[in-house]
């Protein structure tokens, strides 16, 4: 009579897969398939395309110059829902803003529409990457420089407020890396009332300009 040794046994048990095993092999499939690394290069082109302006979101928010009521002084805009936003300049003379811009990528907050883009723009030593490090994250810039003194030139975040429809695509022209000259008149606060007329909220900028455009150049 024939007798199985210890070690055929064992073998055989080894060759059986077990449950953790069978849930693994679809990932292992997956890890080699090419499927996954396309997937990781269009989550990162979309992720970058977002950041950059070059992609909009399907709920991105526009302004609806053709819809709104904007009266001539550009303190009032109401739209078909009857909600209004009450706008305060801190003057009404015009600012310049000249420089390159560092980072462009358009704004969407659905509660203030009238806002399009977020706009750095930099000169002198803020214009260069080597001295000065910047970044914009939820509508705030922040700038690192290894030199103990402020670096010299201007660094100004524009939350822009285009006042016509061609300014609006004209806005949307811009790239990081850009050179421009932007011309607006400066808003204090931005105040929202729904059809009620029960105020909703401000928007009002921290140590940043938000900005009714009235002129926009892309210089060479």
């Amino acid at each position: 009579m024939e007798r199985k040794s210890s070690a055929d046994s064992s073998t055989g048990k080894a060759n059986k897969p077990s449950t953790r095993q069978l849930f693994l092999i679809p990932l292992g499939c997956l890890i080699r398939s090419p499927l996954l690394f396309i997937g990781i290069f269009l989550v990162g082109y979309l992720l970058w395309g977002f950041s950059r302006g070059e992609i909009n979101l399907f709920w991105a928010t526009v302004p609806e110059f053709d819809s709104w009521k904007i009266d001539s002084a550009f303190t009032s805009v109401e739209n078909n829902d009857g909600e209004i936003w009450k706008i305060r300049y801190e003057s009404k003379n015009p600012t310049l803003f000249e420089g390159l811009v560092r980072h462009a990528s358009p704004i969407h907050e659905r509660a203030f529409p009238l806002l399009s883009h977020d706009i750095l723009v930099t000169s002198g030593e803020f214009a260069n990457p080597s001295i000065v490090r910047t970044s914009v994250s939820n509508h705030r810039f922040y700038w690192y420089a290894q030199q103990s003194n402020r670096p010299s030139g201007t660094i100004n975040l524009l939350h822009t407020v285009p006042s016509t429809e061609e300014i609006y695509n004209q806005l949307t022209q811009i790239r990081q890396g850009d050179t421009v000259r932007v011309k607006g008149i400066e808003i204090l606060d931005i105040a929202r009332y729904d059809q009620q007329g029960e105020f909703r909220g401000s928007w009002a900028d921290a140590g940043c300009n938000t900005l009714l455009v009235i002129s926009v150049e892309i210089l060479p």
